[in-house]
């Protein structure tokens, strides 16, 4: 999925272009990502509309339109992206929706493998979108991302910290590479369970969070990818199976954890449960 650090880069991009523009006409090449909350099809909906914001609501991008009762929120979830072409006569295979933009150029929602959903929903009732609703903890919010509201969240978890860090109703935008680098910041196993944390345990795992999630921030700004481009190759564990450890030279692992892969240093992250069977310093030698 969009995180954190791409959404904070791309999503102002698009505000900046799309602001004031008004979109011509709508077409729809993958109508599998597509959920109408509202009565008609897109085009109907959309054509002829102003475009007057793009921002961020949680990990979703949410599109307001002028004298418009709608919306529309993306979820891009593992491959969606947008780009804007200013030649629109060549299309690509990926193509999920294209908007026609007053100015000539063509917004282009992209998705290979159609897991991202496109929502047009009633302006403002944002419980018509799953996942919308209910925003976790701005972990890059000083006034909101508080020694004392992250223990009291933490505290009341019994998942594991993968599942935990992951849980959108937790933390805002967090999904599958930058929960293994918060945990790699901390030194602990995606494995561990929240509620064995001490209190120290706990502060170095949200210092963490906000460490790479603002390292990330500043590198994508800094390098500039277009829109439609994700930049991760600066992460230091995530899909980095058997490359060595920036820290301590052993091998990156791969483990599972309720359905998602989780990458980690065995010996920077060392497994604390008791019910582990595998040791996993003793296989990266």
């Amino acid at each position: 999925m969009a995180e954190r650090p791409d959404l904070e880069y791309f999503v102002p991009i698009l505000d900046r272009e799309l602001s004031r523009v008004d979109i011509v006409s709508v077409l729809v090449k993958k109508p599998v990502v597509l959920r109408m909350c509202v009565q008609g099809d897109l085009n109907t909906n959309l054509a002829g509309k102003r475009i007057t914001s793009v921002a961020r609501r949680g990990h979703f991008i949410l599109f307001s339109f002028e004298a418009a009762p709608i919306q529309v929120a993306v979820s891009p979830m593992l491959a969606g992206r947008f780009a804007i072409a200013k030649n629109a006569k060549t299309q690509p295979k990926d193509l999920a929706i294209a908007f026609t933009l007053s100015d000539g150029r063509e917004l282009r929602y992209r998705d290979d493998v159609q897991m991202g959903k496109v929502y047009v929903f009633p302006a403002g009732k944002f419980e018509f979108v799953p996942g919308l609703s209910a925003i976790g903890l701005d972990a890059l919010d000083a006034k909101v991302f508080t020694k004392k509201a992250f223990a009291t969240l933490a505290k009341s978890r019994r998942d594991q910290l993968k599942v935990f860090l992951m849980d959108k109703t937790a933390i805002d935008s967090m999904g599958n590479a930058y929960a293994d680098e918060a945990l790699f910041e901390a030194g602990l196993h995606p494995k561990t369970f929240v509620r064995s944390l001490d209190d120290e345990g706990i502060e170095r795992l949200r210092k963490g969070i906000v460490c790479v999630l603002d390292r990330a921030r500043k590198e994508l700004v800094k390098r500039a990818p277009p829109t439609d481009v994700k930049l991760r190759d600066f992460l230091k564990v995530r899909n980095r199976t058997g490359a060595p450890c920036s820290r301590c030279g052993t091998k990156i692992r791969t483990a599972g954890v309720h359905g998602h892969d989780a990458f980690f240093c065995p010996s920077c992250q060392p497994e604390t449960r008791a019910t582990s069977i595998v040791d996993w310093t003793k296989l990266s030698r």
